[in-house]
């Protein structure tokens, strides 16, 4: 968005200035007398160029909408990660567990909370990072895409609170998340150091945990045409996110024939959250997360008011979880699997030490966004946007150990659940019409949208080497499916007078899952 203001010779004069978009400024006022001798100075052309649209959001609507700036992210805020821009925002909680989390920051708001993260939208520059492939903080987490934005290329993040506006989903009832992110309008060059340290104490876990993240952006914008590259890099460690525990009332005075439990100590009597006794007997998940990012964005102007603009964005992630056993044997050696003696009870049987109470895993996650779109932006009688986008899960892979410990540190089974091939894609096709005369006071939006998903999350059994074995077929278990939404609306927003307004709108969606598979192997 460029503006010009332009000196004007007619008469003597006190200038005054005001905005106005894609026409030169002239503005004249009668002189006062005792300026009417002042000297007529010509200033040529001075071109201010503004950061583009305020918002993506749409602002003629009867709703909350707050929003923070570039300038307030720098100054207000230490943000590591995107979804740290919204953390002083009101009523909105990101369920993010320690930096670098990738799989459970969901995003609530005080109209849905972290079971229902499907029923907030996240966007950025108009690309829906929205995970719809799952709903919550189960086994699966579905948050939003946030390794696709990074801290440095935010220009402004707007949050529309509920379901008022007829150009987003009705599942966008908890709030709508919009980042804008920045393009240059002249060569430009920034890079980051971050780095945290986090004491930790609790229950027998004493350590310190360390992170750090590096991140550098450049662009240019040369005649027509614009570009910005930027690549960041983390490597964070997580404090422990789970424990494993047994009942005090789950073990028993005397060993079941033919079991020989060890007496441990190292045990942890506490309570859980209904109040029952019971012992924690180790750390279970605690991620190392390595993450990169890298993301180019062009944008050509092929006419004054029509810009075309591509995106690429390359996010890949390695994870490890690891977990430590609290209980020693008589040498002080940690014990890790099978029947034991704690205090006088005996845990044996299905109440022994497995590989699920100290569970390793080891992901490696590979995801591709791209997106095209045209933008006409005369602030004339009409005005419209079509974008294309997708985003591919091309690596998604999540392993895990079946063998108790110690042996699974070096091999043995376990389990590769494969979600590679999953993801979305998004067409949106929308236009505003401004009827001419009325100066603003009267806005029309209408727009299409349709979004495709497609799930796939087949699980394999490693029998030999679960931390590097190729998965072969076929698979124990297979989950897949597909849903489709396709939507119109439109929205009159109209100021029938300085004090009312009325906004009326109406949305149609069409909403359909097919090709749905949940198998089990027998």
């Amino acid at each position: 968005m460029s503006f010009q203001l332009m000196s004007c010779r007619h008469r003597p004069a006190l200038l005054a200035f005001a905005a106005s978009v894609a026409a030169p400024l002239c503005v004249h006022a009668e002189s006062v007398e005792a300026a009417s001798s002042a000297p007529i100075k010509s200033l040529g052309v001075v071109v201010i160029t503004g950061s583009g649209q305020p918002t993506s959001l749409p602002t003629q609507i009867p709703t909350t909408l707050e929003s923070i700036t570039r300038d307030d992210i720098e100054r207000k805020l230490n943000a590591r990660d995107s979804e740290d821009t919204l953390k002083y925002f009101p009523s909105l909680l990101v369920r993010k567990r320690y930096i670098g989390d990738y799989n459970h920051a969901v995003l609530s708001s005080r109209a849905s909370g972290t079971g229902n993260s499907a029923r907030s939208a996240v966007y950025a520059d108009g690309i829906l990072l929205s995970n719809y492939l799952g709903n919550g903080v189960g086994g699966l987490s579905f948050p939003p895409r946030w390794g696709m934005v990074t801290p440095a290329e935010i220009d402004r993040v707007d949050v529309m609170y509920g379901p008022f506006s007829a150009a987003y989903p009705g599942n966008s009832v908890g709030a709508v998340v919009a980042y804008t992110t920045h393009m240059p309008t002249a060569f430009e060059a920034q890079a980051r150091v971050g780095y945290s340290h986090q004491p930790f104490q609790l229950y027998s876990t004493n350590t310190t945990y360390r992170a750090w993240e590096t991140s550098a952006g450049v662009g240019n914008k040369a005649g027509n045409g614009a570009w910005r590259l930027d690549l960041s890099h983390s490597d964070s460690q997580g404090q422990p996110l789970t424990f494993a525990t047994r009942l005090l009332s789950a073990g028993t005075a005397t060993a079941p024939p033919g079991s020989s439990p060890k007496s441990v100590t190292g045990a942890v009597l506490d309570a859980n959250n209904t109040g029952q006794p019971w012992y924690v007997l180790g750390t279970g998940t605690a991620y190392r997360t390595q993450q990169d990012h890298v993301k180019l964005k062009l944008a050509y102007d092929l006419t004054p008011t029509l810009r075309a603009n591509y995106l690429l964005g390359v996010w890949h992630n390695t994870a490890v979880g690891e977990a430590a056993s609290y209980l020693r044997d008589a040498a002080g050696a940690p014990v890790e699997n099978g029947p034991v003696r704690i205090n006088g009870q005996v845990y044996a049987g299905t109440q022994a030490l497995g590989a699920a109470d100290f569970a390793l895993t080891r992901e490696a996650l590979t995801h591709v966004m791209q997106a095209f779109s045209l933008n006409s932006h005369t602030r004339g009688v009409w005005d419209w946007a079509a974008q294309f986008s997708r985003y591919n899960y091309r690596q998604d892979e999540k392993r895990q150990n079946a063998t108790p410990l110690p042996a699974a540190r070096s091999g043995g089974a376990g389990t590769l659940a494969n979600g590679s091939g999953s993801g979305w894609r998004n067409l949106a096709v929308n236009g505003t019409w401004r009827p001419p005369g009325v100066d603003g006071a009267h806005v029309v939006d209408l727009g299409f949208q349709q979004d495709d998903y497609r799930l796939r999350y087949p699980t394999f059994q490693l029998p030999g080497q679960w931390q590097e074995e190729a998965a072969s077929a076929p698979a124990s278990s297979d989950v897949q499916g597909r849903t489709r939404l396709r939507s119109v609306y439109a929205q009159d927003a109209w100021a029938l007078a300085p004090q009312w307004k009325t906004v009326l709108g109406l949305r149609a969606e069409q909403w359909q899952a097919f090709d749905a598979v949940t198998r089990i192997a027998s």
